[in-house]
């Protein structure tokens, strides 16, 4: 059988959809957290401005809330 090894994540920022990042499945939450914040989508949502809270759920989605 074939196994996936990664896993494409939607980041949404404060409920709306913003970007997407492919990821291993076994990668910490942190790392995920990292990445999601380093991409364009969500750097252009928050404007330069600190993001407030990061919720991670692992398998599913990157929440950013502004």
């Amino acid at each position: 059988m074939l196994v996936d090894d990664s896993v494409t994540l939607p980041i949404q920022v404060n409920g709306k959809r913003r970007d997407e990042i492919t990821v291993a499945k076994d990668l910490p939450k942190e790392e995920v957290e990292a990445l999601a914040l380093a991409t364009e989508g969500v750097q252009r949502a928050l404007d330069g401005k600190p993001p407030k809270k990061v919720i991670v759920v692992p398998g599913r989605i990157v929440n950013v809330v502004a």
